[in-house]
């Protein structure tokens, strides 16, 4: 198997994507953020850090987040 290797740059930008995405999600569904946390079971604190591109976050509860705004995080080859 080929471990695939990418630059912090690259990995920071991803985490940029996930985060403009979920944030774009959310206001599309008319949420707050307190209303979006509450709502998937994640404190305020965590899903302001979500949203603002932390990359230090448990992903199971990015999941949580994610699967209350009907979406989900899958390579494209699963999908």
């Amino acid at each position: 198997m080929e471990v695939i290797r990418r630059t912090n740059a690259e990995i920071e930008k991803e985490i940029g994507t996930v985060a403009y995405f979920i944030r774009k999600k959310r206001k599309e569904k008319g949420y707050t953020q307190e209303e979006l946390a509450k709502f998937s079971g994640v404190g305020l604190a965590f899903l302001k850090r979500l949203e603002g591109g932390d990359e230090n976050l448990h992903l199971a509860k990015v999941l949580q987040v994610m699967r209350h705004l009907n979406a989900e995080l899958f390579p494209k080859e699963y999908q």
